[in-house]
């Protein structure tokens, strides 16, 4: 069995297969190939050996028994052939690799469970596993789209990586004789009114009654469900001293994570009143308030002139998939970014990270620079798969290896400027040159956006020298 966890080491699997159709075909050469290229599986397809005469049913022996693992994609002919049908096509190799198959499993059920996994390709069907591989019973991998994410519980079942630890067995102290065991639950107090965040509410933060907006309201449980943490923008009531952006936890039960969630924001809190004042592109701290089970974080959202009111996020400036952005709407956002990279540098500077950029937590000003609204998770530890779905550093992802800190930013603001300038975030799984998307886009900026999204941190370029390419442009032609 594989050592969980393992780095470097690299699995070899198997692919079978059958030719149901060119689509189906094609469908299995590129799983194929991103297990090779996207996760650094060394799996084997019988195409690529293809270049020669050759002895299939030996090359095909081969495979199965030195392979860790053989993927049994599903389909209806795999399905047919091996559960013992005769075989349409290409004489009688796929029904001899079937024979094989069947009688590994039949020779060893628990160790042909482990090696045989079966697998299901966008636009397949679970009904079209083979019936010896017992899918009703036993697990398979439904593979909707050619992504690390997509393919987590797969690759957990190569590597024998375990989704949750197993936590160590405690002492077992059965109850005196003759007594009889008593459970106490305590339960959190309720929280005091007025201090809540919802949607129309009104909460009293600080001697400053504010008005909860339902644009940007969210609430979520933290990751045991002993805390709900919420976030908001909230405008101030009479006398107005303008909007806040409000993050709240509220501690359900007293467990380690209920409390991390609150030492965060107390920290936050620590590093933006440490930093207030360096950039004007940092959010601006308004104050941390503790009430009992509730603690509430509140920083300044940016008014805009023009609007009256709120200024907008970065959000509404993603332009549609495929729309070319304008030279002069291209410097501006360069220019942005620049200035947003300076604030990152100051946050790095202190030894923390924000790992959480995203459009939607970034303000535009009326001037065109950009502020962020909080520093995301510069003051939590990191964990695997946190970050913004679309802009999440390979090293964020579940399953990696590497440390995750300043770099992750470093990919994360690359991978948001592709995204306003093209309309389409980058693809992990396929590296593409922002150029040939942006003809227009400067040589110096162009080259440090791709090294930015170097799927290996070490490799990407300083957040300097993002700033010194972004903000340093050629002027736009007449």
């Amino acid at each position: 069995m594989r050592n969980p966890g393992t780095v470097g080491i690299s699995p070899r699997v198997y692919v079978s297969y059958t030719r149901d159709s060119p689509e189906h075909v094609r469908s299995v050469r590129e799983f194929a190939a991103f297990l090779r290229t996207g996760l650094g599986v060394d799996a084997e397809h019988d195409e690529w050996h293809a270049t020669e005469r050759r002895d299939w049913i030996a090359w095909t022996v081969d495979q199965l028994r030195t392979a860790e693992f053989v993927l049994a994609i599903a389909s209806p002919e795999y399905k047919r052939v091996a559960d013992g049908g005769r075989q349409r096509t290409e004489g009688r190799t796929r029904e001899f690799e079937a024979a094989m198959l069947r009688d590994n499993l039949a020779r060893n059920i628990p160790e042909s469970t482990r090696r045989v996994l079966p697998v299901v390709l966008p636009g397949g069907r679970p009904e079209d596993i083979p019936d010896c591989l017992c899918s009703s019973s036993q697990d398979y991998y439904s593979i909707p789209r050619f992504t690390r994410d997509a393919t987590e519980d797969l690759l957990r079942a190569l590597t024998g990586a375990a989704l949750h630890e197993k936590p160590p067995l405690g002492t077992f102290t059965p109850p005196a004789p003759g007594v009889d065991p008593v459970v106490v639950v305590h339960r959190a107090a309720a929280p005091p009114p007025g201090r809540v965040l919802a949607v129309g509410a009104v909460v009293d933060l600080g001697g400053v009654r504010r008005l909860v907006d339902g644009q940007h309201w969210s609430e979520h449980p933290n990751r045991d469900h002993s805390a709900v943490c919420r976030q908001a923008r909230a405008s101030a009531l009479p006398p107005d001293d303008g909007s806040a952006w409000l993050r709240q936890v509220e501690v359900r039960q007293p467990t380690g994570a209920a409390d991390a969630a609150v030492a965060a924001l107390a920290r936050e809190h620590e590093i933006l009143t440490a930093l207030d004042g360096r950039a004007p592109e940092l959010p601006r701290p308004v104050g941390y308030f503790r009430d009992g089970h509730l603690a509430t974080l509140a920083t300044r959202w940016p008014t805009s002139r023009s609007l009256g009111g709120p200024g907008e996020t970065l959000a509404t400036d993603i332009p549609a998939a495929g729309e070319s952005v304008d030279p002069w709407r291209m410097r501006q956002v360069l220019r942005g970014v620049a200035g947003l990279c300076g604030a990152l540098a100051a946050l790095h500077a202190t030894g923390a990270a924000h790992r959480n950029l995203a459009p939607e937590r970034i303000i535009r000003l009326d001037d065109g620079r950009l502020t962020l609204v909080d520093l995301g998770l510069a003051a939590s530890a990191p964990t695997p798969g946190e970050g913004p779905d679309r802009y999440r550093a390979p090293e964020q992802r579940r399953g990696s290896s590497r440390l995750t800190g300043a770099a992750a930013d470093v990919y994360q603001v690359a991978a948001m400027t592709c995204h306003l300038l093209t309309g389409t975030p980058p693809s992990p799984a396929v590296a593409m040159p922002i150029r040939g998307r942006v003809p227009a886009l400067p040589d110096s900026a162009a080259a440090v956006l791709d090294a930015a999204l170097a799927a290996d941190p070490a490799a990407r370029p300083a957040m300097s020298a993002l700033i010194a390419a972004l903000s340093t442009l050629p002027a736009i032609p007449a």
